[in-house]
């Protein structure tokens, strides 16, 4: 049977309108007692997301219980029943010379978040100044530094526009190798800076782990490049229809679209299965 749930949130757990900031959509009522029903049935679960555990109390309807487990800033802080159990810091090296290439692009700098606490977000970028009313809108940060000042949890790079985006991404990769770059949108503003080799499915392994429980035991959620890793990294791994090609083509089983809330539909099931000692019907061939 299920033990731990774990999920994507934008586009996967929480449907997502074109046009709405992601960090304004909340978790349904559908969602919430799915979520309830899961744990009352003796699961853990977790939502696994780029962004900071401070931001989940909006996005989880100020219900702290419903994200005491889960990865964040794609899985390089792991936290389990409200404790950090592991950090995974990114490197300071590579990351000025991904800075230094940026400074050399007509767009992009990197933005590194708070991950352990609540303050301001601030950047890198010897191009960029905060004080432009126009440019401050994209910016969105409190301060520019000229250099990167040690390893971080969380990085990305921001651009203006997503034209682009995919080449300066593949042109990251060749240049900085000791770093993984993924687009989380294939149309998005964002590229995820994450250290070689790790990321979602590094976290699911490592939840796993300090629970005491199989992969097998582990049901993941995903709609996105950043999904893939944490899909492959166990049997029962479920895309949504919006998937994209590689997310699908990463999971085993396939539910309906985000916007039906087809993950809280099947996190429902697997805890009524669970409460049951059993496997949901749909993770049954």
């Amino acid at each position: 049977m299920i033990k731990l749930v774990l999920t994507d949130l934008d586009n996967t757990l929480i449907p997502h309108n074109p046009g709405e900031p992601f960090h304004a959509a909340a978790l349904s009522d559908k969602g919430l007692a799915a979520i309830r029903a899961f744990i009352d049935a003796g699961g853990h679960f977790g939502p696994v997301t780029g962004r900071p555990p401070a931001s989940m109390a909006e996005t989880f309807r100020n219900e702290p219980w419903t994200y005491a487990t889960g990865a964040y800033a794609n899985g390089q802080l792991v936290c389990v029943d409200g404790q950090v159990v592991h950090r995974e810091w990114t490197p300071e090296e590579p990351l000025r010379r991904v800075s230094h290439i940026l400074d050399e692009q007509p767009d992009g700098f990197l933005v590194f978040f708070d991950m352990e606490g609540d303050g301001p977000n601030w950047g890198v970028s010897r191009k960029y100044s905060v004080g432009n009313a126009e440019m401050d809108e994209f910016l969105r940060v409190s301060k520019i530094l000229p250099e990167v000042e040690g390893p971080t949890l969380k990085v990305i790079v921001r651009l203006q526009t997503s034209e682009g985006t995919p080449q300066l991404c593949e042109l990251l990769r060749r240049e900085v190798p000791e770093l993984d770059f993924v687009l989380p949108s294939p149309d998005g503003f964002v590229i995820d800076i994450t250290p070689k080799g790790f990321g979602k499915g590094s976290a699911v392994r490592i939840m796993a782990e300090y629970l005491g429980i199989g992969l097998d035991e582990v049901a993941t959620f995903g709609d996105a490049g950043n999904d893939v890793s944490m899909l492959a990294a166990v049997p029962n791994s479920v895309a949504v229809a919006n998937a994209s090609e590689d997310a699908a083509a990463a999971a085993r089983w396939h539910i309906g679209d985000a916007l039906d809330e087809s993950v809280a539909d099947a996190i429902a099931q697997i805890a009524a299965a669970t409460a049951r000692g059993e496997m949901p019907a749909f993770m049954q061939e």
